[in-house]
């Protein structure tokens, strides 16, 4: 029954979880005190650059994923996954090491470069919970990339509804008129 409904089921989550990345990365993911009592405010955008490019990466396979044909639709199931896996290992790394992460503010902040020397003024990090719907959104993307590989012959195709006619019609002129007005040309051998 699932399958049946495996298009929109998709379309839709990759949407939903590409804004959750986006949302994710637009906040306050940091906030980083310094020995001198000041803070420094550490958005996603300045934590993980990258996950603005990789939400829309899936908006684009979202559009490519309802227009293609089932061996494309596989491979941008497989290509979905990676970017969500890729989503996953960005906003980990981030929050696993957030002093790498909020180096460069830190160095603006203070004038002092150099990890070490960024690292002896931390007093303290308080990390928000923001990291955490992009980490699991990109977790969830992988499940849709490859729900959308497994069912992708389950989807509906496009119509031949407007599609050229390759055959020449029957010897009669008025189909001959028809032929021409569908822009195939009667006369043309269907042999070469």
């Amino acid at each position: 029954m699932i399958l049946k409904r495996a298009r929109p089921i998709v379309l839709a989550g990759l949407v939903l979880l590409g804004a959750t990345v986006m949302l994710s990365w637009t906040q306050q993911w940091f906030t980083i005190v310094l020995n001198e009592g000041s803070r420094v405010a550490v958005l996603g955008s300045d934590a993980s650059r990258s996950l603005a490019a990789l939400a829309l990466a899936i908006f684009a396979m979202v559009a490519a994923l309802s227009l293609s044909s089932i061996i494309v639709r596989r491979l941008l199931g497989v290509l979905a996954a990676v970017v969500g896996g890729i989503i996953v290992a960005v906003a980990q790394s981030a929050l696993a090491d957030p002093l790498r992460a909020s180096q460069a503010l830190i160095t603006d902040a203070t004038g002092i470069s150099g990890s070490e020397s960024v690292r002896a003024l931390v007093d303290a990090v308080e990390i928000s919970p923001w990291p955490v719907p992009a980490i699991i959104a990109g977790a969830l993307i992988v499940v849709l990339g490859l729900f959308a590989t497994l069912s992708a012959h389950r989807w509906p195709v496009a119509t031949k509804k407007y599609d050229r006619a390759t055959t020449v019609v029957a010897d009669d002129p008025a189909s001959q008129w028809d032929a021409q007005s569908r822009g195939i040309d009667p006369t043309a051998d269907p042999m070469a």
